[in-house]
């Protein structure tokens, strides 16, 4: 069983399955995460796996290694033995609670060598990549979480200390990277993790912890900037995305129109809380359907009617012009002059199974269609023009490596990168108040 947990997974991993049926041409190999949720067919061809799980994996896994007939099995892609591929129409089963899956089998693991260097790089600190809870409900139209699945279930936070506390003590862990697509879903519960972190740190242990996937700025409160600090938070990073509020309602962000407002008051909490922050954003976002809540709020459409395309019965939202970049960088400045330490741009980019790529594909605005050997994460050593796959009558592909150009030279970038001690040290945001006023 592999799990290619990103789109650019694929760059390693028809070459891996394809060395595995070589050497083990008897043995059945299984892909899951979310290039096979997204993609099962090119998987299943390009890699020569045996089978593709479309969602998550332990029922159906299970069921495979229990000897259940596969064309009973929800979410499955096949070869059959005369080669005929049978894909399943379904997602997988999903289960209803996570609490019932046993704890990672860490014996497996050569985890001293495991802990030195974490899924970002991190080769400073002794790292444990851990995930406290599963999914988000929302439906934000660049994110492949809706087609994997919108069901948010929580690890119980005793379990997750437990996980954490067994790190610290048998293999020297210092940082915990939670890699949750959203952590602070429901704030009594993240409230309690982090109370456990705290404690633990207060008990005379050691560690750091981060959130390198954000934290839901829709969610966050006062209580909660407070106690990451406690907790061992030394970075936060705010998934902004944009400066325009036309451009938010086209990407179908929560609470789109009051967005940049909690934005402001967030980045303040976490900057007199003590926390680092840096904030994401999304350049040169094309545009997307608008959401039936936002169709029915008319002070929000006759505000924005400008922006309104119609396809049939459909009604979409153009995305970022001249007009909504300048937004975003007086945004960012504004930004700036509470504390916020780091900018990050990047470009908008249509992942598969998104929908953000069926509308793009709708529409004609994709420069060139999914290849599998174009690594889709922007490089910011490597970024150029051509690598930008999406282009709109508002936004050329020259244009929007400009924009994301512009913005790089303009603001500092951080984005998983770790504060250092000495003349290195990256600056608090209380102090970047203070140069800039």
């Amino acid at each position: 069983g592999i799990n290619a947990p990103f789109t650019d997974s694929r760059i390693v991993l028809y070459p891996l399955v394809k060395k595995i049926k070589a050497a083990f041409p008897d043995i059945p190999v299984v892909v899951g995460g979310v290039l096979a949720t997204t993609l099962p067919l090119q998987v299943i061809r390009e890699s020569g796996a045996d089978i593709v799980v479309k969602g998550e994996g332990e029922v159906a896994f299970s069921r495979i290694l229990n000897g259940v007939p596969l064309p009973s099995i929800p979410g499955l892609v096949f070869k059959r033995a005369d080669g005929i591929i049978v894909e399943s129409p379904q997602r997988s089963e999903q289960l209803k609670t996570v609490d019932q899956i046993p704890p990672p089998g860490y014996h497996f693991r050569p985890m001293d060598e495991y802990v030195k260097w974490s899924p970002r790089g991190d080769r400073s600190d002794r790292t444990l990549s851990l995930i406290s809870s599963r999914g988000c409900p929302f439906t934000c139209e660049f994110c492949s979480i809706p087609e994997k699945g919108q069901l948010w279930r929580p690890f119980t936070p005793e379990r997750v200390l437990d996980e954490i506390k067994t790190a610290i003590e048998h293999w020297g862990v210092n940082h915990i990277e939670f890699e949750d697509d959203n952590f602070t879903l429901k704030e009594p519960r993240a409230l309690k993790v982090l109370e456990y972190l705290r404690d633990l740190r207060l008990q005379g242990h050691q560690f750091s912890c981060s959130f390198p996937n954000g934290i839901m700025i829709d969610k966050m409160t006062e209580s909660l900037a407070v106690l990451l600090r406690e907790a061992g938070a030394d970075i936060v990073y705010l998934p902004v995305e944009s400066g325009s509020t036309q451009v938010l309602l086209s990407m179908d962000k929560p609470l789109a129109g009051h967005h940049l407002e909690k934005t402001l008051q967030v980045a303040r909490w976490c900057v007199d809380a003590g926390l680092f922050v840096s904030c994401f954003f999304i350049v040169a976002y094309p545009g997307g359907r608008l959401n039936r809540k936002y169709l029915q709020d008319t002070s929000l459409l006759e505000t924005h009617r400008d922006y309104l395309l119609r396809d049939g019965d459909e009604v979409f939202m153009r995305g970022e012009d001249e007009a909504g970049f300048e937004e975003t960088l007086r945004f960012c400045h504004r930004l700036r002059g509470i504390g916020v330490a780091g900018i990050t741009p990047l470009i908008a980019t249509p992942y598969p199974g998104t929908e953000l790529y069926e509308v793009c594909e709708r529409f004609g605005w994709l420069t060139f269609e999914d290849e599998r050997d174009v690594l889709t994460t922007v490089s910011y050593a490597a970024m150029n023009p051509g690598r930008v796959q999406i282009a709109t009558p508002w936004c050329l592909q020259q244009r929007a490596f400009e924009r994301w150009r512009e913005m790089m030279s303009m603001f500092p970038t951080v984005h998983n990168v770790r504060k250092q001690g000495g003349e290195d040290r990256l600056l608090g945001g209380a102090e970047i108040r203070g140069k800039n006023h």
